[in-house]
């Protein structure tokens, strides 16, 4: 055996040892690192439920936890609940939150079914109940980015003093992002695939519904400010884009789109351009909610049926196109009043 074996064997060792303290000091350090982050983290979220008490809502977390070692940050909240002083209230059987160490800005959300929401004063009360939910929401330091909500085959069950019964679809999805055509603006899209509803039991096939709205000067919106400042600071009417409405049941198919403002009442006026495609499965759909032999419906059919195509949908097909004028929320197509567009906000609420 060569006298260098000793050396080089200890060598060996010595290297081995220094490579499995840095190691140990690099796991020492991250898990520190972990530790100090959870503990600020646990620490932001005491603050922000505290400043949503100070608003007027309770929020109340069974279980609250943070794990998620070595590489992640995963929030998990068991039976949350929330409150505000009108005596509404909501619940989520659970709501995991997952972020990333090394990108803490975009926050992966899964809920758990089913959710509630009563609101005592209207006397509305239902609930939601999901195959699947989860959300993803990307932050920057001053506001909140892109959102994006899918929940598949949710059901909502729910009773007000008008009616009651249940509505169900395949797929529903929420999507809000800063424009990325107009400096300042947010669009935002909601689309629900395969809609169907035991209040409509004419339906020949389900509906599907998109939606894309465009909110000018609203990117305060994403950090948080309140829409009724916004308004307020805009000299009091926020801009805002319909880019497209559209309801889709078979062959037929409703649209709309124009610019409207809304006002520090929440009443929203401008003019919209309306589109309908085949309306025969339009007017099969709403006949049911016209007493029987209804004049007002023979009078509307009449006159869907007789109308011509004048131009196209978004799609391109052949449409009747019609303008219908909003004024404060009132409703009107020419002459004829078609009812109120409720507020999408009660004023100084």
């Amino acid at each position: 055996m060569s006298s260098d074996t000793p050396i080089k064997e200890t060598s060996s060792k010595r290297k081995y040892l220094l490579l499995l303290a840095a190691i140990l000091l690099v796991a020492a350090g991250w898990s520190g690192a972990w530790a100090y982050g959870r503990s600020v983290l646990a620490s932001q979220i005491d603050q922000k439920l505290a400043q949503v008490s100070d608003l007027g809502t309770e929020v109340n977390c069974r279980d609250l936890d943070i794990g998620g070692y070595p590489f992640r940050y995963e929030i998990y909240c068991k039976d949350l609940r929330a409150a505000d002083l009108s005596g509404a209230e909501s619940s989520v059987a659970g709501l995991n939150a997952v972020a990333l160490v090394y990108n803490p800005w975009h926050v992966i959300l899964e809920a758990k079914t089913p959710a509630a929401v009563s609101v005592p004063l209207k006397g509305f009360a239902g609930e939601l109940s999901w195959e699947t939910a989860w959300a993803s929401a990307k932050y920057s330091m001053d506001s909140l980015g892109d959102v994006d909500v899918v929940l598949t085959q949710p059901e909502l069950n729910f009773q007000n003093p008008l009616a009651s019964g249940r509505a169900g679809s395949a797929k529903a999805e929420l999507h809000l992002r800063a424009s990325p055509d107009e400096t300042g603006a947010v669009d935002g899209f909601v689309s629900i695939d395969g809609l169907t509803s035991e209040l409509m039991p004419s339906l020949a096939s389900p509906v599907d519904t998109r939606f894309h709205v465009r909110v000018r000067d609203a990117a305060p919106l994403l950090a948080g400010a309140d829409l009724r400042w916004i308004i307020q600071e805009l000299g009091g009417e926020l801009p805002v884009r319909l880019e497209l409405a559209e309801i889709a049941m078979g062959m037929s198919r409703f649209g709309a789109s124009g610019d409207l403002t809304v006002n520090g009442a929440g009443a929203l006026s401008g003019t919209l351009t309306l589109t309908l495609v085949q309306p025969d499965g339009f007017l099969k759909t709403i006949q049911p909610l016209f007493p029987a032999g209804s004049n007002e419906f023979s009078i509307l059919e009449s006159l869907l049926t007789s109308l011509k195509p004048t131009g196209t949908d978004h799609r391109g097909d052949p449409a009747i196109e019609f303008p219908l004028i909003l004024d404060h929320g009132l409703m009107r197509v020419g002459f004829i009043t078609l009812g109120r567009i409720p507020p999408l906000f009660q004023a100084g609420s």
